[in-house]
């Protein structure tokens, strides 16, 4: 075992008559930086954690000082906001404590130096999650059905949404994942007439043209033409940064004639938030929404309703009905079932500050 960790397997329980009656997996290491966020960097490689038995999706159990917390073990960010977690992250040498959207140093109390344990509470107790969300995907139009699926395009139908007023599709624009030029093309064929683009700023669409594998056209012309909106948001539905942007973007759509365009670059998050309070605001099910959201995953990951419903479900908990709870108010685990979340939408947008006659009038284009 390397330098890094100190590997310890220790009994449970007092030998009786010469057997074990369980055992458990620990290692024991120090703290040597704390990050910027208040991530508490260890001495113990990613590699090292790995050899000593510890897999990516198993809970374990930290302690340090006076804390001791049951935390999962990912490869990324996937613990919900304000939850902890032991981060892997690829291109990164050693492990982290970490608080996601949160400052672990100073919840914890924990100081370069201090000593660190983590004992395997559950083998694989949060796998649901880590498979959920380390899901990857090709960029290769091959591997897809059609263009539609490559570049994540449709035509949005929930609620009182009419046929051909509304759609969602990868950036049209942006050549970073080799779909801009499909998605181009498709939403040209769609008649798109007015954007709402969520994750580029005015500066950034511009440099896109500087590109020797640019082909977007049409949508330069939007652009150049007025009905195009650049938000560059972030993706925390929670923050006044998004909710200021879903305002400025839905009432500039107001303004603009059908059919709309909602992206961000792979249309599956931030636009995915957008169309989910769209849905609701046009009366659309707790299930549309659902299912609209998840086509997204679906898409990009080859996944089957069928034989990943379980990682779908999971996706769906944590994005989709934490949305739509938090849209609602019905607490963290709160039931859907009678609210009204249309009413919901129509407040969150006027509490954040859209005109009401803007929001009517956009209502009425998209119906």
């Amino acid at each position: 075992m390397k330098k890094a960790v100190a590997f310890l397997v220790c009994l449970l329980f007092p030998c009786l008559m010469g057997s074990a009656l369980s055992q458990t997996l620990s290692v024991t290491g120090k703290v040597t930086k704390i990050e910027k966020f208040g991530h508490a960097r260890l001495d113990i490689t990613i590699e090292d954690f790995l050899d000593a038995g510890f897999a990516f999706g198993d809970l374990v159990t930290v302690k340090t000082g006076s804390f001791e917390e049951d935390m999962p073990f990912f490869n990324g960010y996937y613990a919900e906001s304000g939850e902890s977690m032991i981060r892997g992250y690829p291109g990164q040498k050693n492990i982290a404590l970490c608080i996601n959207y949160g400052h672990f140093a100073d919840t914890s109390g924990v100081s370069v130096g201090d000593a660190v344990t983590l004992a395997l509470k559950e083998k694989a107790g949060a796998l649901a999650v880590q498979q959920a969300f380390n899901l990857v995907y090709t960029n290769d139009r091959a591997d897809y059905d059609s263009d539609e699926i490559f570049a994540n395009f449709r035509s949005v139908r929930a609620g009182r949404i009419g046929e051909g007023k509304l759609y969602r599709s990868a950036s049209p624009v942006n050549h970073a994942y080799g779909r801009n030029i499909i998605a181009n093309r498709l939403i040209r064929e769609a008649g798109i007439r007015s954007v709402m683009n969520m994750a580029d700023t005015d500066e950034g669409i511009l440099k896109y043209p500087t590109y020797e594998d640019f082909d977007s056209a049409y949508y330069m012309d939007l652009v150049r033409n007025g009905h195009v909106i650049a938000l560059g948001m972030p993706i925390d539905f929670s923050s006044d940064a998004f909710a200021q942007g879903m305002v400025r973007g839905l009432t500039f759509l107001a303004g603009q004639e059908p059919p709309y365009l909602v992206h961000c670059t792979e249309s599956k998050d931030r636009a995915g938030l957008c169309l989910m309070l769209l849905e609701a605001l046009m009366g659309a099910s707790e299930e549309e929404i659902t299912e609209d959201y998840l086509a997204s995953y679906i898409n990009y990951y080859h996944l089957d309703p069928d034989r990943d419903a379980p990682l779908l479900e999971v996706i769906a908990q944590r994005n989709v009905l934490r949305m739509l709870r938090t849209l609602a108010g019905t607490g963290e685990n709160g039931d859907l079932a009678d609210a009204d979340l249309s009413r919901a939408a129509e407040n969150y947008l006027l509490s954040h500050g859209m005109e009401e006659k803007a929001m009517r009038t956009l209502m009425e284009k998209l119906q």
